[in-house]
């Protein structure tokens, strides 16, 4: 009579568990590459976004970037308004885009708060730049959606820009290994990016 077959022996066992801790040893590195070029990637958009709304503010009458966190990763969305007479062409929320996964941690400090604040879903930091100097403005309260704008300017006052008093001095973005801190001088407007 034969025996039946009941399992693996001891060094089948010891051997594919030692080719899983080959594979895994080999695509660890490249995990991290990919989460680090996410964190490039992140910080580039970033500092595209404070670049494009620095320009814009100088040329418009409401020119703000919204950094937000939601369910499925971070967005970027700017608020514009040309000023121009035709209320409903000139105010307009561009479409926000996707510059980070949810697994990232993006965090910001301010003047009054040098403790790191983690965006966390549904909540955003907003940033927009003095039209005069050049320099940050506090950040803003709530960000002003269309409607809001347009009917805030068609009875000719100003947009009352609610903020806080703090001004943002760095942006974190983190993912795996990496970490990128974008920091920002509230004076000039101008911002540099190193290695955190």
């Amino acid at each position: 009579m034969r025996r039946k077959n009941k399992g693996f022996t001891l060094v089948e066992l010891v051997i594919v568990i030692s080719i899983f801790a080959i594979l895994l040893g080999m695509l660890a590195p490249s995990l991290n590459s990919i989460l680090g070029f996410r964190v490039q990637r992140a910080t580039n958009s970033i500092a595209a976004a404070l670049d494009k709304t620095r320009v814009e503010a100088m040329n418009r009458l409401v020119g703000e970037m919204k950094l937000e966190k939601r369910s499925d990763g971070y967005y970027i969305s700017y608020y514009l308004d040309r000023g121009k007479a035709s209320r409903s062409e000139g105010a307009k929320e561009e479409q926000p885009e996707k510059i980070a996964p949810a697994g990232m941690v993006i965090s910001y400090t301010t003047d009054t708060n040098p403790e790191e604040q983690k965006l966390g879903v549904n909540e955003s930091v907003i940033l927009t730049y003095d039209r005069a100097t050049g320099g940050f403005l506090p950040l803003q309260d709530v960000a002003w959606e269309q409607e809001d704008i347009i009917s805030t300017l068609e009875a000719g006052n100003d947009i009352p820009l609610r903020r806080t008093g703090s001004y943002c001095l760095e942006i974190k973005i983190q993912g795996g290994m990496r970490t990128r801190i974008i920091e920002m001088d509230i004076n000039t407007g101008k911002y540099t990016i190193k290695a955190g």
